[in-house]
């Protein structure tokens, strides 16, 4: 590195040697009468030289701040061009952030996690920290969060007088099948529909669903702690939020069928990874007060303990055939749907432009319908099914029929029930129909398709 000193400095040392010897030009005549006239020359010149660097390095330096600024401007100028250009969405931007927090805070939302993994140590953190209330919502308390973890806490609260209540889900009823197809792959969903149940089966694979197993080893778990078990029920409800209130704060997560495809395996339960909301108990703020109140209404309106879903847990054999029985109908129309409802891609899509319910009601409508070009005439031994446009319709003979034709449908609608009375009232209105599909099975049916204005091409629904 060069030892010489800076300009800088230099300009430092030339300002002090033009203040001492301008200092001594001034005080020395005053002190010294007979001072040489060659001395005083001296001064005045050694003066006039530090002057003269004192003016260089000042001008010096002038251009190196000049330069500087304009290298400073030339850097900045894109930044300012693209702060002008970005002003007004910047404060949009900026505004809309204030409106949000703002949104938030009166509504008592002082934090969101992106999953139930994220909240997971802030919830044991504050049950742990409990003082009056510690209420958990779930269907099992299985995920992320789970049951063996928090029974030992909770049992620790409720013995020091805090207010225990476990509200967890029922599995013996219809809404947990139907949530454990939407869970499951169209296989497993295949296989639990084609189970026999006319007698106990030797393996009954929806007892081994993740619902159901999760259901059963939370049951195991309050049998383990006398004083847990006595503050749980079990709801039968639709399930539709994981939610745990700890003193005046709640941790809210909202159900849903769906999941990430891309993210999560096949037969993975989609309940824990949405979104976690925590709420704070405010005066002013409806949210808290409301996921109370559905906490509330639901452990008032739940009339399940241990002690009841044991003895359904006795007799669960009877109790799923029951259900199977009174829902085959609907278990096979959704597993028709999950089956087919997915492209190449994976991307869930929906190839019906009306639904299609099946047919539930005895005894059967008087009806039947002719070829409007031959004119005969064919009797009707059953409806399949129907949708707003459609029909699925059983005869015992096919011969002479084909797609395309056109069929009249007569007949007369039944009395009672009123909801079959609309609908084949509804189909007799239409009375003209295309044979869009026929099937020569053990029990031969066809499928027909309103003609709407005419249109005798429209795509089969």
């Amino acid at each position: 590195m060069d030892g010489r000193p800076r300009p800088f400095i230099r300009m430092l040392i030339a300002c002090l040697f033009f203040f001492v010897a301008t200092t001594l030009y001034l005080l020395l005549p005053r002190y010294w009468h007979d001072i040489p006239e060659i001395i005083k020359h001296l001064l005045l010149v050694f003066s006039a030289i530090m002057c003269i660097h004192i003016m260089e390095y000042t001008f010096f330096w002038w251009e190196i701040f000049g330069h500087m600024k304009n290298i400073i401007q030339e850097t900045l100028q894109p930044t300012n061009h693209l702060i002008n250009e970005n002003k007004n969405s910047l404060e949009k931007f900026l505004h809309t952030t204030n409106q949000l927090i703002g949104k938030a805070a009166a509504c008592g939302l002082i934090d969101i996690y992106n999953s139930r993994k994220g909240v997971k140590r802030d919830v044991y953190d504050s049950i742990k920290n409990a003082k009056k209330r510690l209420w958990l919502l779930g269907i099992a308390h299985s995920e992320i969060i789970p049951f063996e973890e928090l029974i030992f806490s909770f049992n620790e609260k409720i013995s020091d007088g805090i207010d225990g209540k476990i509200l967890l889900l029922d599995a013996h009823h219809t809404q947990v099948v139907f949530r454990t197809f939407m869970e499951s792959p169209p296989s497993e969903i295949a296989r639990i529909i084609n189970t026999d149940r006319s007698k106990i089966p030797a393996f009954e694979p929806f007892f081994h669903q993740g619902i159901y197993s999760d259901f059963a080893h939370a049951c195991d778990m309050l049998r383990n702690y006398p004083k847990v078990r006595d503050t749980a029920r079990f709801y039968v409800h639709t399930p539709n939020c994981w939610l745990i209130i700890i003193d005046d704060t709640a941790y809210f997560q909202p159900y849903s069928s769906g999941k990430d495809p891309d993210r999560l395996r096949a037969n993975a339960v989609s309940g824990s990874h949405m979104p976690v909301f925590k709420f704070h108990l405010l005066s002013d703020a409806t949210p808290f007060k409301i996921l109370e109140d559905h906490f509330l209404k639901l452990w008032m309106t739940s009339n399940i303990d241990l002690f009841h879903v044991e003895a359904r847990i006795a007799d669960h054999d009877r109790i799923l055939k029951d259900i199977f029985n009174n829902h085959s109908w609907l278990f096979k129309q959704l597993y028709g749907i999950l089956k087919l409802s997915k492209d190449k891609n994976n991307t869930i899509f929906d190839r019906r432009k009306f639904p299609r319910l099946s047919w539930k009601w005895d005894p059967l409508p008087s009806l039947h319908f002719f070829l409007e070009e031959s004119k005969k005439t064919i009797t009707i031994t059953g409806i399949c099914d129907y949708s707003r446009e459609g029909l699925s319709l059983q005869t015992d003979n096919i011969s002479g029929l084909g797609v395309g034709q056109i069929i009249r449908l007569q007949g007369t609608a039944p009395a009672a029930p009123y909801e079959a009375n609309y609908v084949i009232d509804h189909f007799l209105k239409i009375l003209c129909f295309t044979i869009v599909r026929i099937t020569n099975e053990l029990l031969p049916f066809i499928g027909v398709q309103a003609i709407c204005n005419g249109n005798e091409k429209n795509t089969p629904k």
